[in-house]
């Protein structure tokens, strides 16, 4: 079974009694920025209320403030430096877009069908993992079941297409590099996810689902 490095390992921390502070701390930040994301959207909605998009972007958002709130404690979670500066980078990237100036290469409605599927499939595997949902690279238990047979990391899956929906219908060069950024950090998350959940108890139970499950995000590519 593949072993994550002395280096990743050096990073990954267990969570006793002392590590509460620390655990509502990321959460605190977590939820801060996702607030002010979620406030920002809402804001530029509000300002052009036939921008569907925008208000299926504001209800996904939401959920997952939730799901951060409620999350389980994480078990095993990695702290590095690597995997901090990734998840601050998926947390905070969408306070930087242009939602005003850009060019609809899909109409709007396109735009709006794409993110509703997207969606559907977010929430279907955010409630599917529950309470093991976590911002952080960390080990918050094994879900193998529902959309979890099909690819190892759903919501990814999910968020992909809804951000493809959105770039579309908002379309602009600078939206795209921030996307491309943003994917960037994704898969890096992804891949210290999996180390950590490889490093846990369950490690084993997790390799055997990673050769079966055998496509992180997309079948048959990645």
């Amino acid at each position: 079974m593949e072993r994550p490095s002395s280096d990743e390992s050096a990073a990954m921390t267990r969570d006793p009694g002392e590590s509460m502070l620390r655990e509502w701390l990321l959460r605190g930040f977590a939820l801060l920025v996702y607030g002010a994301f979620v406030v920002f959207i809402a804001r530029h909605w509000w300002a052009d209320t036939s921008r569907h998009t925008l208000l299926l972007l504001l209800i996904s958002e939401t959920l997952t403030v939730a799901l951060v709130l409620f999350a389980r404690r994480a078990a095993l979670r990695d702290a590095s430096l690597v995997a901090v500066a990734a998840t601050c980078l998926a947390l905070s990237i969408f306070l930087f877009f242009d939602y005003a100036n850009t060019l609809r290469i899909l109409p709007e409605w396109a735009g709006v069908v794409l993110m509703s599927i997207a969606m559907a499939w977010q929430i279907f595997s955010k409630v599917t993992l529950g309470r093991s949902f976590g911002i952080l690279p960390a080990a918050r238990g094994l879900v193998t079941r529902g959309p979890y047979r099909f690819v190892r990391h759903p919501i990814y899956l999910g968020y992909l297409v809804g951000h493809l929906g959105f770039l579309l219908s908002n379309f602009s060069l600078y939206n795209l590099l921030l996307l491309a950024m943003l994917y960037v950090g994704q898969t890096v998350r992804m891949l210290r996810e999996e180390a950590v959940m490889r490093a846990g108890a369950r490690g084993a139970e997790y390799a055997a689902y990673c050769s079966t499950v055998r496509w992180r995000i997309v079948p048959y590519i990645f």
